[in-house]
Protein backbone atom coordinates (compact mmCIF):
# COMPACT_ATOMS: atom_id res chain seq x y z
CA UNK A 1 0.00 0.00 0.00
CA UNK A 2 1.24 3.32 -0.92
CA UNK A 3 0.80 5.91 2.08
CA UNK A 4 2.87 8.86 0.53
CA UNK A 5 3.69 10.46 -2.56
CA UNK A 6 4.80 13.57 -4.00
CA UNK A 7 5.00 15.10 -7.45
CA UNK A 8 6.14 18.39 -8.72
CA UNK A 9 4.44 20.43 -11.40
CA UNK A 10 3.94 24.15 -12.25
CA UNK A 11 2.33 26.58 -9.86
CA UNK A 12 0.10 27.92 -12.62
CA UNK A 13 -1.29 24.42 -12.57
CA UNK A 14 -3.08 25.75 -9.93
CA UNK A 15 -5.30 29.17 -10.07
CA UNK A 16 -6.72 30.13 -6.55
CA UNK A 17 -10.77 32.05 -7.03
CA UNK A 18 -9.59 34.74 -4.63
CA UNK A 19 -12.17 37.66 -5.44
CA UNK A 20 -15.20 37.75 -2.54
CA UNK A 21 -18.39 35.99 -4.02
CA UNK A 22 -21.10 37.73 -4.14
CA UNK A 23 -23.44 34.34 -2.29
CA UNK A 24 -20.84 34.45 0.71
CA UNK A 25 -23.36 34.90 3.37
CA UNK A 26 -25.58 32.82 1.83
CA UNK A 27 -22.81 29.94 1.36
CA UNK A 28 -21.64 30.01 5.08
CA UNK A 29 -24.42 27.28 6.37
CA UNK A 30 -23.35 25.08 3.60
CA UNK A 31 -20.47 23.73 5.88
CA UNK A 32 -20.10 20.04 6.01
CA UNK A 33 -20.22 18.74 9.70
CA UNK A 34 -16.92 17.57 9.93
CA UNK A 35 -14.83 17.82 13.27
CA UNK A 36 -11.03 17.67 14.24
CA UNK A 37 -9.94 14.36 14.81
CA UNK A 38 -8.97 13.22 18.15
CA UNK A 39 -5.34 13.22 18.89
CA UNK A 40 -3.06 10.89 16.81
CA UNK A 41 0.30 9.33 17.59
CA UNK A 42 3.49 8.95 16.16
CA UNK A 43 4.19 5.58 14.17
CA UNK A 44 8.00 3.83 15.15
CA UNK A 45 9.58 3.46 11.65
CA UNK A 46 10.10 -0.09 13.52
CA UNK A 47 5.74 -0.40 13.97
CA UNK A 48 4.08 -1.79 10.96
CA UNK A 49 2.26 1.15 9.70
CA UNK A 50 -1.67 0.51 10.02
CA UNK A 51 -3.37 -0.87 6.92
CA UNK A 52 -6.78 0.09 8.44
CA UNK A 53 -8.26 3.25 9.25
CA UNK A 54 -9.35 6.71 7.97
CA UNK A 55 -7.03 8.03 5.42
CA UNK A 56 -6.09 11.27 5.87
CA UNK A 57 -4.79 12.97 2.54
CA UNK A 58 -4.11 16.65 1.96
CA UNK A 59 -2.77 18.29 -1.05
CA UNK A 60 -0.32 21.40 -1.44
CA UNK A 61 0.64 23.21 -4.16
CA UNK A 62 3.75 26.16 -3.40
CA UNK A 63 3.18 29.49 -4.76
CA UNK A 64 7.04 30.53 -4.54
CA UNK A 65 8.24 27.25 -5.74
CA UNK A 66 6.08 25.58 -7.84
CA UNK A 67 6.04 22.32 -6.00
CA UNK A 68 3.03 20.10 -5.33
CA UNK A 69 2.58 17.49 -3.12
CA UNK A 70 -0.05 14.49 -2.76
CA UNK A 71 0.23 12.60 0.60
CA UNK A 72 -1.45 10.55 3.03
CA UNK A 73 0.30 11.68 6.02
CA UNK A 74 -2.05 9.91 8.59
CA UNK A 75 -4.07 6.56 8.98
CA UNK A 76 -6.74 6.07 11.54
CA UNK A 77 -4.57 7.47 14.70
CA UNK A 78 -1.34 7.32 13.73
CA UNK A 79 1.11 9.75 11.88
CA UNK A 80 3.02 8.70 8.86
CA UNK A 81 6.51 9.27 10.03
CA UNK A 82 7.27 9.41 5.97
CA UNK A 83 5.06 11.55 4.61
CA UNK A 84 5.76 14.02 7.81
CA UNK A 85 9.01 14.27 6.62
CA UNK A 86 8.17 15.05 3.59
CA UNK A 87 5.24 17.91 4.21
CA UNK A 88 8.43 19.35 6.36
CA UNK A 89 10.50 19.93 4.02
CA UNK A 90 7.65 20.95 1.26
CA UNK A 91 6.73 23.43 3.79
CA UNK A 92 10.75 24.86 4.88
CA UNK A 93 11.79 28.07 5.13
CA UNK A 94 12.26 29.16 1.14
CA UNK A 95 14.75 32.14 1.97
CA UNK A 96 17.28 29.65 3.55
CA UNK A 97 16.07 26.07 3.00
CA UNK A 98 15.73 25.76 6.64
CA UNK A 99 13.26 22.64 7.42
CA UNK A 100 11.67 22.33 10.95
CA UNK A 101 9.53 19.69 12.85
CA UNK A 102 5.38 20.84 12.06
CA UNK A 103 3.44 19.91 14.65
CA UNK A 104 0.96 17.59 12.63
CA UNK A 105 -2.33 19.02 14.34
CA UNK A 106 -1.68 21.82 11.59
CA UNK A 107 -1.92 19.16 8.97
CA UNK A 108 -5.49 18.10 10.84
CA UNK A 109 -7.00 21.60 10.58
CA UNK A 110 -6.18 22.02 7.43
CA UNK A 111 -7.97 18.50 5.92
CA UNK A 112 -10.83 19.26 8.75
CA UNK A 113 -11.03 22.97 7.08
CA UNK A 114 -11.58 21.18 3.67
CA UNK A 115 -13.57 18.98 5.06
CA UNK A 116 -15.98 21.61 6.37
CA UNK A 117 -16.11 23.39 2.95
CA UNK A 118 -16.80 19.94 1.22
CA UNK A 119 -13.54 20.43 -0.63
CA UNK A 120 -11.59 17.00 0.73
CA UNK A 121 -10.03 17.36 -3.02
CA UNK A 122 -8.92 20.70 -3.41
CA UNK A 123 -5.53 22.02 -3.59
CA UNK A 124 -4.60 24.18 -0.81
CA UNK A 125 -1.91 27.38 -2.02
CA UNK A 126 0.71 27.86 0.27
CA UNK A 127 2.08 31.63 0.53
CA UNK A 128 4.44 30.64 3.77
CA UNK A 129 5.20 27.95 5.85
CA UNK A 130 7.92 27.43 8.00
CA UNK A 131 9.96 30.95 8.89
CA UNK A 132 13.54 30.74 10.45
CA UNK A 133 14.01 33.25 13.42
CA UNK A 134 16.53 34.57 10.74
CA UNK A 135 13.93 35.27 8.35
CA UNK A 136 11.16 36.12 10.41
CA UNK A 137 13.59 39.10 12.02
CA UNK A 138 13.85 40.31 8.22
CA UNK A 139 11.03 40.54 7.38
CA UNK A 140 10.01 42.66 10.28
CA UNK A 141 12.98 44.63 9.44
CA UNK A 142 11.65 45.11 5.64
CA UNK A 143 8.31 46.80 7.25
CA UNK A 144 6.66 45.30 3.86
CA UNK A 145 4.79 42.67 5.98
CA UNK A 146 3.46 42.05 9.67
CA UNK A 147 5.17 39.43 10.52
CA UNK A 148 4.98 39.01 14.32
CA UNK A 149 7.89 39.28 16.83
CA UNK A 150 6.60 35.88 18.29
CA UNK A 151 5.04 34.02 15.21
CA UNK A 152 3.68 31.04 14.82
CA UNK A 153 5.28 30.41 11.41
CA UNK A 154 9.03 30.06 13.83
CA UNK A 155 8.05 27.23 15.74
CA UNK A 156 6.31 25.16 12.42
CA UNK A 157 2.52 25.82 13.52
CA UNK A 158 1.39 27.87 10.60
CA UNK A 159 0.56 28.38 7.08
CA UNK A 160 -1.05 31.05 5.47
CA UNK A 161 -3.10 30.17 2.01
CA UNK A 162 -5.48 29.99 -0.36
CA UNK A 163 -7.85 27.15 -1.56
CA UNK A 164 -8.19 26.47 -4.78
CA UNK A 165 -11.82 27.73 -6.23
CA UNK A 166 -13.01 28.90 -2.63
CA UNK A 167 -13.48 32.47 -1.46
CA UNK A 168 -11.22 33.41 0.89
CA UNK A 169 -13.61 34.69 3.43
CA UNK A 170 -15.14 31.61 3.52
CA UNK A 171 -11.98 29.31 3.78
CA UNK A 172 -11.43 31.97 7.25
CA UNK A 173 -15.01 30.95 8.28
CA UNK A 174 -14.54 27.21 7.91
CA UNK A 175 -11.32 27.86 9.51
CA UNK A 176 -12.85 29.60 12.36
CA UNK A 177 -15.62 27.18 12.61
CA UNK A 178 -12.66 24.48 14.20
CA UNK A 179 -11.66 26.65 17.54
CA UNK A 180 -8.52 25.22 16.65
CA UNK A 181 -5.97 27.85 16.84
CA UNK A 182 -5.25 31.81 15.16
CA UNK A 183 -6.66 32.47 12.10
CA UNK A 184 -5.93 35.55 10.36
CA UNK A 185 -7.65 37.48 7.24
CA UNK A 186 -5.97 39.13 4.45
CA UNK A 187 -8.18 40.99 2.49
CA UNK A 188 -6.04 43.35 0.64
CA UNK A 189 -4.24 40.33 -0.33
CA UNK A 190 -6.85 37.54 -0.34
CA UNK A 191 -5.37 34.78 1.68
CA UNK A 192 -5.90 33.27 5.80
CA UNK A 193 -3.42 32.52 8.25
CA UNK A 194 -4.32 29.56 10.21
CA UNK A 195 -1.98 27.92 13.03
CA UNK A 196 -2.57 25.51 15.90
CA UNK A 197 -1.02 28.17 18.66
CA UNK A 198 -3.77 29.96 21.04
CA UNK A 199 -7.09 30.54 19.90
CA UNK A 200 -7.44 33.98 18.34
CA UNK A 201 -8.70 35.80 15.17
CA UNK A 202 -8.20 39.27 13.31
CA UNK A 203 -8.44 40.92 10.28
CA UNK A 204 -5.29 42.75 9.02
CA UNK A 205 -6.01 46.12 7.10
CA UNK A 206 -2.58 47.88 6.73
CA UNK A 207 -4.30 51.07 6.89
CA UNK A 208 -6.76 51.10 9.06
CA UNK A 209 -6.31 52.90 12.21
CA UNK A 210 -7.10 49.31 14.13
CA UNK A 211 -6.77 45.77 13.48
CA UNK A 212 -9.75 43.95 14.33
CA UNK A 213 -9.47 41.12 16.73
CA UNK A 214 -11.21 39.25 19.48
CA UNK A 215 -8.29 39.16 21.72
CA UNK A 216 -6.02 42.41 20.86
CA UNK A 217 -2.80 41.11 22.46
CA UNK A 218 -2.03 38.09 20.19
CA UNK A 219 -3.76 39.74 17.15
CA UNK A 220 0.00 40.37 15.59
CA UNK A 221 0.94 36.60 15.87
CA UNK A 222 0.62 35.73 12.86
Amino acid sequence: MVLAGVAVTSASAVKPVAHRHPRLHALAHVFVNATLPGAGFLADYADILPEDGKKYEIKLVHSHTGDMIDVIYRVGDTYIPEALDQLNTFLRDTHNEEVNQYDPRTFDVLHTMLARLGKTNAVIDVLSGYRSQETNDELRASGTTNAAEHSQHIVAKAVDLRVDGVPAPLVRDAALSLNAGGVGYYPKSQFVHVDVGPVRTWTYTPHAAHRHSRHTHHAHHA
